[in-house]
């Protein structure tokens, strides 16, 4: 009789798993202590802000490059954009994940203690997530800014100031415009290249920047054409920065004027300088810098674009008679944007649009998505700066 019970007693402790031990009520919380990541980073995002010449010293220009180098050379070896694959696959993984516990839900009825479970499990792969972006590239957004690193003077500027900027940038517009390849329909096009030719030529402007700026010197590696382009576009997205790949990826689907700038823009973020009214006059400066033809007018065009909003709003007049000059392969280009990004309008556009704003905001770009128009300041202070005018 004793037989039996023995064994019977030694095969249930050899089934009893280790964590069986920890009291029941506990396991669903053990993961939710990855969440801890969080509030960790909002500390170390909160001690960057209130130090950006630390955090420019010991993160920007030591640990991030670092990280840059390492990761952007590993990614950079595929022609693809990993992140894409990555973004999917983890929402394939998330729905799958959710589908499972709820069918353990139902069939065990253990509602809350697997409610328990998939928040837990929640918690601790945002925190882990939050973290990382941190880590990988959030910090940069509290470096020192980029005006104050390169010299140029921000300061109170008249509307004659805008009008000047805007008038050499319709000029500029104008001698680069017969210059680039046009479909039959007479709009700009990048073709016969394909986007990823364009695209391993985009570094080259950094490398030239760096002639000015020694901030973007280093390794860059080429953005990446995005397959789900068109998506992107509903979603009113022309570029992503991905930080746990180091890569930038680009809408390729949208006319071919906006492509060259945006390939730059998202180098710009690879290069350490989140800020969004940077990265753009960052892309604009990185366009002038190079030979290719495509990439100085997708600059100018997009330089065009952003300050003639700004004159459109300060002098409607003014800005009328200066964009009358343009020329009418331009004006064909802005006819065909404006056409391809009406069809996108509606519900899922404005809801992206929001969450970029909320991003923004949460990364202490007041200005949300009108961040974008500072750009403005930092075009007038070269420009003053260029002529001689400071």
């Amino acid at each position: 009789m004793s037989q039996p019970s023995e064994i019977h007693i030694a095969s249930t402790v050899r089934q009893l798993p280790y964590r069986s031990r920890l009291p029941g009520a506990f396991r669903p919380y053990r993961r939710a202590l990855f969440g801890l990541l969080l509030p960790f980073s909002f500390l170390l995002s909160g001690l960057a802000a209130t130090n950006p010449y630390l955090t420019e010293l010991v993160y920007s220009r030591g640990i991030y490059p670092v990280l840059a180098g390492i990761f952007g050379r590993v990614f950079g070896l595929f022609p693809f954009s990993a992140a894409e694959f990555i973004v999917f696959g983890g929402i394939a993984v998330v729905i799958g994940y959710l589908a499972v516990q709820i069918y353990r839900m139902v069939k065990r009825r253990d509602v809350k203690q697997r409610a328990l479970h998939i928040l837990a499990t929640l918690c601790c792969i945002g925190g882990v997530v939050y973290f990382l972006f941190t880590a990988l590239c959030g910090l940069n957004y509290h470096r020192v800014t980029f005006a104050d690193q390169s010299g140029l003077v921000i300061r109170p500027s008249s509307i004659p100031e805008l009008a000047a900027v805007y008038a050499e940038l319709v000029e500029k517009a104008n001698a680069l415009r017969p210059l680039v390849a046009e479909t039959q329909d007479g709009v700009m096009t990048l073709y016969p290249d394909s986007m990823f030719t364009v695209a391993r030529r985009a570094p080259q402007g950094f490398a030239q920047l760096a002639e000015h700026y020694p901030v973007f010197a280093g390794f860059t590696p080429p953005p990446k054409p995005v397959l789900a382009s068109r998506g992107m576009s509903w979603l009113g997205i022309g570029g992503v920065y991905f930080p746990f790949t180091f890569e930038g990826n680009v809408n390729v689907d949208m006319p071919d004027f906006n492509i060259p700038f945006t390939m730059l823009h998202e180098l710009a973020h690879f290069k350490g300088f989140m800020r969004e009214d940077e990265a753009n006059f960052i892309a604009y400066i990185a366009a002038r810098e190079m030979d290719d033809i495509a990439f100085q007018y997708s600059g100018v065009v997009m330089a065009l674009i952003y300050s003639g909003n700004a004159l459109f709003a300060a002098d409607r007049e003014l800005y009328r008679n200066i964009t009358a000059g343009l020329y009418p392969g331009v004006m064909r280009d802005f006819a065909d944007n404006a056409a391809y990004w009406r069809q996108f309008e509606g519900p899922i556009s404005e809801a992206a649009t929001a969450m970029n704003d909320a991003y923004l905001r949460h990364n202490r770009q007041l200005d949300g998505v009108y961040s974008y128009g500072r750009m403005i300041d930092l075009m007038l202070a070269d420009y003053r700066q260029r002529h001689g005018l400071n």
